[in-house]
């Protein structure tokens, strides 16, 4: 069922631009096209589940992905989906946009099409809860955008490094366990982080040290920065 986020986002892109909503593309429902043509694709869910269609339409569109990252959160209860609201709370969970990497990577090896563009929105947003007696205790019937905090725009492989902490990419190179240390992150996240700049060509494997790989950030970027 599309959530109030998605349909807010999708007539923002749209309507919102001087475009259209639920476009019939090349075989396919697309939500939303720009007034110059652009593509729009929101995804709240992995990224993965686009790579069918992004296949099949950036030979001849362009696309934008539009991917809202969940940093604040507030918890809205409800004893019943048409039902007053009994509480609204704030999330003590925190995101960021770097999280986003545990989706990134189904679509790592598109990013260096020239036609493809992935928006990544920094949103607070309210999830509304129904309370039942199975557990959790509750089942999410709605996700609502309250503001939009922050964005990243994704044009080439480079950009990633923006999601990054501040010193990479710099001459040397890095193991993942490196990688985990700077993002204070556990390994398995670094390793996503690696396999993402490596399939968009931010990164190239030089070898390995012991188990670990070896990367080291393409000479053209580092002498650009």
């Amino acid at each position: 069922m599309e959530t109030s986020l998605h349909r807010g986002l999708k007539d923002h892109y749209g309507l919102g631009r001087g475009g259209r909503c639920e476009v019939a593309v090349a075989g396919y429902r697309i939500d939303a096209v720009d007034e110059g043509g652009t593509l729009i694709e929101v995804q709240s869910g992995p990224l993965g589940a686009l790579k069918s269609k992004l296949r099949k339409l950036l030979p001849d569109h362009r696309v934008c992905v539009v991917k809202p990252v969940v940093v604040r959160r507030k918890l809205v209860r409800c004893d019943r989906v048409d039902g007053p609201e009994r509480s609204i709370r704030q999330s003590p969970k925190r995101g960021s946009l770097v999280d986003v990497f545990d989706d990134l990577v189904g679509v790592a090896s598109f990013l260096p099409d020239k036609n493809l563009s992935v928006e990544l929105l920094g949103v607070s947003i309210e999830e509304v809860r129904v309370t039942r007696r199975r557990r959790p205790g509750y089942r999410v019937v709605d996700r609502r955008l309250d503001c939009i905090l922050e964005t990243l725009r994704l044009n080439e492989p480079d950009d990633l490094w923006e999601l990054l902490p501040a010193g990479l990419p710099d001459s040397e190179p890095f193991t993942t366990r490196d990688l985990a240390r700077k993002l204070a992150r556990p390994l398995p996240f670094a390793q996503r982080v690696a396999y993402c700049l490596r399939l968009s060509g931010a990164v190239r494997p030089i070898g390995k040290v012991g188990n670990s790989h070896l990367y080291k950030a393409e000479t053209s970027l580092i002498h650009s920065l």
